[in-house]
Order: structure tokens, then sequence, then C-alpha cells
């Protein structure tokens, strides 16, 4: 289902004509009997000369539905085609032209619906044709406010999460029976907790999560809701997955859900299923490069090299202007190869198109191997830049300044991310298994070994192995970094054994060649570590 034109001409009606566009994408999404190509796959096809043969092929479909939206005063204009794309020939094409209200509106996505359902001889149970004969709200107000929070949240920054809050809020403020813009507030506030740790943002998702059970229980939207707030908020996996198997039942094309499932059975430590699920995820949105990415990192915990190299070659050629998709493959080459030279043409692959600073700005692996090769790119990085983290970036520095031996400089900018961090942790201790690997770092980085060693313990009995094998890993292995970094050279060497024999971000290969591991290089475990681990 292609993105649909904005033929009103006016940019102001562009989250209307794509919120129409999703919302009838999610109709089709619920028939189960139905492969639909989910929206990240189809959306860069937006405002590009339409070769439907071509965009068949690459996104592996039989039919295509385009079509556009005009709204003009009190009156809106639907059309839509569906196409076959091998004969290039419609095979069912309607226009509507209705009042602009919300009945109007949702009355013209069911049809749609049921006339692709029909037209493609697909089964419509009982249960999905109540799903999608559903009337959200009657405000269309209410209805345009939830259209720019989606087109606002799907865009996945940080500010954004905020941003969709607001036009949440305004929708259940202007109809407090929205269901579906309750279930969406809910998930948005569960985002920020979970990738911000921002204070009272898990409360807010409890509070919205209620209003959505209780005004819509049974729709997939507030069991989506629900999953993830279990999920990303109270931790606790198998309520999440009894929630998300609801709607794949439902709905088992919905690459959303899939993943969903995937991302809890890799971290209950269930890694075959996992890349199966992540991988039917991948199928249904192949231009996502989210999704793909997310496979690549998959395989790599898991050591299965071939696979990440494969898949993050493909999120690099999905999106070229990513830095975080060098930093994962220069990273692969040093892990599964201990290839320097490798890691070293990935940055001068990604410097053809974007400031290498970025590429190495989240890994202390890469500013130790590269930074002084690209230490004057690491200097002009400037914190007015753009969307830069400031603790990424006060940490890339320090690091940079103790491989020089700058220790004064090095101190200043650890000091900088403790003040930062013990603040965030004082407003919301639970952020602590977020935020502390890089607390912990800048303890360590101010000789203040007891309190770094204190900080990356209690993250990791946060989310023990037994709890979390995915999360669980990646803090051991942030304990074994700040073990070997405040001279416990005995307990980093238990953590790196425990680390090479369970899928991690360790391997023996990454551990020959970055130099945080010197001190450990002529212990004799150590050694039969790298000889074991081949």
């Amino acid at each position: 289902m292609l993105p649909f034109e904005n033929l009103s001409g006016e940019q102001v009606n562009e989250p209307f004509t794509n919120g129409i566009h999703d919302d009838i994408l999610v109709h089709l999404s619920k028939i189960s009997s139905l492969k639909v190509i989910s929206r990240f796959s189809v959306m860069e096809y937006r405002g590009t000369a339409r070769n439907v043969r071509r965009i068949a092929e690459e996104l592996d479909v039989a039919t295509v539905l385009e079509g556009g939206v005009q709204r003009a005063g009190d009156r809106v204009r639907i059309n839509v085609q569906l196409i076959d794309a091998q004969s290039d020939e419609h095979i069912w094409a309607e226009t509507y032209d209705r009042d602009l209200t919300a009945e109007n509106i949702f009355a013209v996505q069911t049809d749609i619906a049921r006339r692709i359902a029909a037209t493609l001889e697909a089964t419509l149970t009982a249960d999905e044709m109540e799903q999608i004969e559903a009337r959200p709200t009657g405000n269309l107000e209410a209805y345009e406010y939830y259209l720019r929070g989606g087109e606002i949240f799907r865009a996945l920054g940080s500010d954004n999460f905020q941003m969709a809050v607001q036009m949440y809020e305004r929708a259940v403020e202007l109809d407090p029976n929205f269901a579906l813009a309750y279930a969406a507030l809910s998930w948005a506030h569960i985002r920020i907790h979970f990738f911000q740790g921002l204070p009272g943002a898990l409360a807010s998702a409890r509070t919205a999560l209620d209003e959505a059970l209780r005004l819509g229980p049974d729709l997939s939207e507030t069991q989506m809701a629900e999953g993830y707030y279990h999920y990303w908020g109270s931790l606790d996996y198998d309520k999440a997955l009894e929630r998300f198997r609801a709607v794949e039942a439902q709905q088992p094309n919905n690459s959303d859900v899939l993943m969903a499932i995937g991302g809890i059975l890799r971290r209950q430590g269930k890694w075959e299923e996992a890349v199966a699920y992540i991988g039917r995820a991948v199928e249904l949105d192949p231009r996502s490069e989210v999704m793909v990415s997310i496979l690549a990192r998959t395989y790599e915990n898991a050591r299965r090299w071939g696979e990440a190299e494969r898949y993050t070659n493909r999120a690099i050629a999905l999106n070229p202007y990513n830095p975080d998709r060098y930093k994962r493959m220069a990273e692969l080459y040093l892990e599964s190869q201990g290839s320097t030279a490798r890691a070293r043409d990935v940055l001068q692959e990604a410097s053809l198109g974007i400031d290498v600073a970025w590429v190495l700005l989240e890994s202390g692996t890469l500013v130790r191997i590269f930074g002084e090769e690209y230490a004057a790119a690491l200097d002009r990085l400037s914190l007015s830049a753009p969307a830069i983290d400031t603790v990424d970036y006060f940490l890339a520095k320090a690091e940079l300044s103790a491989r020089r031996g700058q220790s004064g400089p090095a101190r200043a900018y650890y000091d900088s991310v403790r003040v930062i961090l013990e603040a965030r942790v004082q407003e919301e201790p639970a952020a602590l298994g977020l935020l502390g690997y890089e607390l912990s770092l800048a303890y360590a980085g101010l000789g203040r070994a007891e309190d770094a060693i204190q900080v990356a313990r209690a993250a990791v009995d946060m989310f023990p192995l037994s709890k979390d094998a995915w999360r669980g890993a990646n803090l051991l292995s942030n304990l074994a970094e700040v073990y070997v970094r405040v001279g416990e050279y005995d307990a980093a060497i238990e953590q790196l054994e425990l680390l090479l024999s369970i899928p991690s971000p360790l391997s023996a290969n990454l551990l020959r060649v970055d130099p945080l591991w010197d001190p450990l290089r002529d212990d004799p475990r150590f050694q039969k570590l790298l000889e074991d681990y081949q």
C-alpha cells in the first residue's frame, strides 16, 4: 500500500493524508489472510515516480494499492486504485466524495478494506469485520490530533515522543472516550520511559493504559500498549508475551507484534525463536532499517557473523547516512575477525557521506582504536551540533583525552558526565539500568573505583541474566569493562569467562584488538581465554 498523495496542495494537510493512509493500512493488516507490507517499508516511495512493477518486486508483492486525498473546506475526496503489479492494470478503483466528518472518514476506510478483501478473495472473519467497522471517535478534531500524534511519533526521535504526547493528550481532552488515543498516549509515554528514563513517564503510561483498557480492552492497539507497558515498563516479560500473542493470533502479519515477540524471546534467551520472529517481521517490513538493524544485532550477539554482516550491510544500504549503522559494521569486523583494517575501511566509507566523528561518538572501542586517526574530526565536534547527545559527547572526549595522556581534560569530561547522570538517576532511580554504564565509567575515570563497581553491579542486579539474557549480557560486559578500568583484573577475567561462553557483545577477537584489555594481556587466564575461543 503506497503512501497516499496529498492532492490538496497544502502542507498542512500532509498529516491528515498520511493518517488516512495509515489507518487504511492498519485495517488491512487486521485481515489475517492478507499479507500487508508495513508502513516503514512503503513510506520511502512517497513523492517518487511510481513504477508499480519495480516497487512490487522490491517489496515482493503481487498487488499494489495507491491513492490520494484531497481536502477542501468541509469536503474530502479519497481515491484509491488496486493494481495488478504484473499487468499494471487496475483491478479495482473507487473515488469517495464525502462531507468531512469523522463518521464518513471511518465509513470510507471500512469500505475500502472490505472491497479490497473481496477483490483479492481474502477471508474476512466476523472478528476482523467487527474491528474494521469500529468507529473510534465521533470528534473530527480529536481524530486529527490523533493523526498528528501518529505522524510525529513515527519519526522515532526522542523529541518527537514528547510532541506526540501533546497531540494525544489534546485528542483525549477533546474526546475523553477515545480509546485508540489513550492507547497511543500510553505507548508514547512508555517509549519516553524506556529510551530516556524520564521521571513520571511510567506512571503516565499506566494512567493512559488504564483508560484504554476501560474504554477498549479488546482493541489490538490497547493490547499492544499493554504489552509494551509490561515489556518496557514493569519488565514482566510473561505478561507482555501474553498480550502480544493475543494480537498475533488476530494479526499474524503484523510486523510490530512479531518484532515485539522476537525482542522478548531474545531477552528470555531463546535465540533461535527470536531470530525466526524478527526475521518474519523483516520480511513484512523489508525496507525498515530499524527492523533490519535489530535482526543484525541479534545475529551479532549470537555470534552468527555471516548473517550479522549481511543484515548490517543491508541496513547501511537502506540508510547510508545513519552513523550508527557504520558503527555497528566497524565493530562487527572487530568482533568477528579482529580486523582493524576492515573496520578502518568502514570508517573511510562512512566519511564519504557523513562526518565520521558521529560514527565514533557512541563507541568507546572505536575511539580507543581509531581516535588518533580521527582526532581532528572529534575535535571539531561541538556540543552545539544538532541532535548531539551530551553524555556521549563528553564520554568520547574523555576517552580520547585519556588515550592522549591528558588527565586534566579527561577528568573534567568525566565529571560533566557524573553531574548530568547523578541528577537524572536521583530523579528516576529506575533509570540506573539505562544510565548505570555511563555513570560507572564516569566514576572510574574520576578514580572512584568503589562507586564505579557499585553502580555497574547495581545495574546488573536490576537485569540479571536469569531475567534478561539480552540486557543482562550487555550489562555484564559493562561490568567487566569497569573492573579492568579500576584494576580489579581477577574480577574482570571472571566476567569474561562467562561472557565468552554465552551470546554476548564480546568475542575473543575483540579482546585481542581493543586496547581496553591491555592490562590483562600477560595474565595466563586471559591468554587461555583467547586460545579457547578462537
